[in-house]
């Protein structure tokens, strides 16, 4: 079978798929019409608003979700189709928290829930706006690029979603009613709802469109996504009472669509570039395996895919170049000098120095377990998961403490799929410039930093914590946040164990005590020279001929006057 009939035979199979999900859901409906009362009675009304909000919060993780990978897409490649994929939902996700908070029966939001009318607007407005939105990021093409910056996406949509809360809460008759008590659904909410299943057919039409020409499984699952919102805005304008089975129905579909549209916008983006180099790496040892048998017919190949996977892992190793710093912040009361050398091509060590606002600087530094492109991967994920949390400070404009920092990393880890082996250890602190305070929080960062001072000693700075790591159904640690005074003249100097761990060709380490007396000799120097003679004396010790064996990595911070 060649490519073309492959295609073919898929999407046939494809349709059939969406076919066969309609059947499925008229026989639910049927089978809900027949057996309400006897739902109702299963599953009573005093249940409703707990398994509310577990749907309704279910689907709003899931838009915020959306939007934030089409954020962090955005700023590397300013796909506006994809920016306003995710403002729309940012926009459906805070309307429908609006809505759960003003459910009745819920405690107050603003004012007292006691009606349905208001949560039943804001739902119908988060419904009817979004899938407007939906259709009109659809319709513009893949490849425009907006220079817009990222920020007015957020500002604008959630200055948007506040205003029809307020509009909703505080001028009631603003919109007309929705839902009445003791009489049900308005005439007017379920034209809503059947205005809004006429956009998504429309949108499922452009859509269907495109899928014809490209036969993409995104636009397959796009197409399905459609479907089952359709059937969910169907179920939500045939219910008599909130308590019946349509109810639950739609909101069920509905968490199922947006859970579909939230795979696809990730594999999309984040997860095949990543497959396709742990394809390539899986073909290569496959090849190599069976070298021996075939090694005159698979030479050629063999070279070309080398090629390619090497290409593929400089290219790795330039992306995790760019997420080290360019240059430190420049400030007259302190600075910051750095060495960075990979042990392999791609590194396990990460560190950073970021100005937060005037007066705090964050430092971390970190190693993760393993080396290559594993160890890479690793480094990646806390380097976004720290810029997730320092767009949060540049939104709330508050500083987060470090102990917040590490915990929200170690929650963030253990819902990953990384390997059970596979940790981080690292510190992160921030350096008050006005009162010359260092803050810090350690996870298990396995060597404990040095303090430089001016007179000549030099100490050890407390870094025990817990390693961020795949124990999160069992342990919950507790970050501690520790307090540091420090005065002009001093130096802290942050490094990695692979600085200690270096051998030469005789098996010595280069040792915790030949580092400090390299400190102490060279206290007086800045940053820049006293780094310089820190790589100096490693290279001295191991012999500039020998290979590194672990990643070496250091930081120093200099207070000044």
């Amino acid at each position: 079978m060649d490519t073309k009939e492959t295609s073919l035979f898929q999407g046939t199979k494809n349709y059939q798929k969406l076919v066969l999900v309609i059947l499925f859901s008229i026989i639910i409906y049927i089978i809900a019409a027949f057996n309400n009362s006897e739902f109702i009675t299963i599953m009573p009304s005093e249940n409703y608003l707990t398994w509310h909000t577990f749907m309704e919060f279910a689907s709003i993780l899931v838009s915020f979700s959306i939007f934030t990978v089409t954020y962090f897409i955005y700023e590397e490649s300013g796909n506006l189709q994809m920016i306003i994929f995710g403002s729309v939902f940012l926009f459906m996700g805070w309307l429908d928290l609006f809505h759960t908070f003003s459910f009745k029966g819920m405690s107050d939001f603003f004012i007292a829930n006691t009606s349905s009318n208001r949560a039943t607007t804001l739902f119908v407005i988060s419904r009817l706006f979004g899938t407007l939105g939906l259709m009109i990021s659809i319709s513009i093409p893949n490849k425009v690029v907006s220079n817009i910056k990222k920020e007015t996406f957020i500002m604008l949509t959630t200055i948007f979603s506040i205003l029809i809360l307020i509009i909703v809460t505080y001028i009631p008759g603003f919109f007309p009613p929705m839902y009445i008590e003791e009489e049900g659904l308005t005439w007017i909410k379920i034209f809503l709802e059947y205005i809004v299943i006429f956009i998504l057919a429309l949108t499922f039409i452009f859509t269907e469109r495109e899928y014809r020409k490209t036969k993409s499984d995104r636009e397959f699952q796009f197409m399905l996504a459609l479907l089952l919102l359709m059937f969910s805005e169907f179920a939500f304008t045939n219910y008599g009472s909130i308590h019946d089975a349509f109810n639950y129905i739609g909101h069920l579909y509905k968490v199922i669509a947006f859970s579909l549209l939230y795979k696809t916008i990730y594999i999309e983006n984040v997860s095949i570039p990543f497959r396709e180099m742990k394809k390539a790496k899986n073909k290569l040892r496959q090849y190599s395996d069976n070298l021996n048998i075939t090694i005159q017919e698979r030479t050629k190949e063999l070279v070309e895919l080398n090629e390619v996977l090497l290409s593929d892992i400089e290219y790795a190793k330039e992306m995790q170049r760019c997420l080290l710093p360019a240059q430190m912040p420049k400030n007259m009361s302190v600075s910051f000098d750095a060495v960075y050398l990979p042990a392999e091509k791609l590194s396990g060590d990460f560190y950073n120095v970021v100005k937060l606002d005037e007066n705090n600087i964050a430092i971390y530094i970190g190693d993760v377990s393993g080396h290559g492109i594993s160890a890479a991967m690793l480094t990646v994920f806390a380097y976004q998961n720290i810029i997730q949390l320092k767009e949060k400070i540049k939104c709330d404009e508050e500083i987060i403490k470090p102990e917040v920092i590490l915990k929200t990393i170690y929650n963030s880890f253990n819902k990953t799929n990384f390997a059970e082996e596979q940790y981080i250890v690292m510190l992160y602190g921030i350096y008050n410039i006005k009162d010359r305070t260092f803050n810090y929080s350690s996870a298990g960062i396995n060597v404990q930093p040095y303090i430089i001072k001016k007179s000549g000693v030099v100490h050890e700075i407390d870094s025990k914590g817990f390693p961020i790591c795949k124990l999160g159904d069992f342990i919950k640690p507790t970050y501690e946040n520790r307090t540091i005074q420090l005065e002009i003249g001093d130096k802290i100097l942050f490094y990695s164990d692979g600085l200690v761990d270096a051998k030469n060709s005789e098996e010595e380490i280069y040792g915790e005590k030949r580092l400090k007396d390299c400190l102490k000799h060279n206290r007086h120097l800045n940053s820049k020279d006293l780094n310089s003679s820190i790589k100096s004396d490693l290279f001295n010790h191991i012999g500039f001929k020998n290979l590194l064996m672990d990643d070496v990595t250091f930081l120093t911070m200099d207070i000044l006057e």
